[in-house]
């Protein structure tokens, strides 16, 4: 099953309203945890998908205190795991480089069989200009979904 995901940046949101969404992942800074304006915003914008919020830094290591934790990827994917072939996914995070282009990857790799990693990176890829995904995020993915390393093969290593 394909997935029709779409991935952008907070700035484009607005970008993203009136579109049929039907499930919306929304990645927060952890400063926005209790501001009440961030889910506002995006249930204006896709008022009847299902939402699911999300609040971490895009870090990369394990120990930093605000960064993604297994239990926040194990946490999406669940919320990802029956979404119908016809939904209409959107990933967003602060600036649609890093935490959401992880976490579409991670979903697509969710809806399709073992082996075809690399053809989710590249779809991914084709969707942004700027894709960095975050290796943590992955890390967690490849754990939840069993695949042994396959998701992080494909990775450039910039960090």
């Amino acid at each position: 099953m394909k997935i029709n995901l779409t991935i952008c940046g907070v700035h484009e949101l607005p970008d993203q309203e009136g579109k049929p969404w039907t499930h919306v992942v929304s990645i927060w800074d952890k400063v926005f945890l209790d501001d009440l304006k961030c889910r506002e915003q995006v249930k204006a914008i896709a008022p009847g998908a299902a939402l699911l919020f999300s609040f971490f830094e895009d870090v990369d290591d394990a120990k930093a205190p605000d960064g993604p934790r297994f239990r926040d990827v194990k946490r999406i994917l669940d919320f990802t795991s029956n979404i119908p072939s016809k939904a209409k996914v959107l990933v967003h995070c602060r600036a649609g480089i890093s935490r959401s282009t992880a976490t579409a990857y991670a979903i697509l790799c969710q809806h399709t069989r073992p082996g075809r990693e690399m053809e989710n990176l590249l779809h991914i890829q084709s969707l942004r200009d700027l894709v960095l995904p975050n290796r943590l995020i992955i890390e967690y993915a490849d754990k939840v979904l069993k695949r042994d390393g396959a998701m992080l093969l494909h990775l450039r290593r910039e960090s």
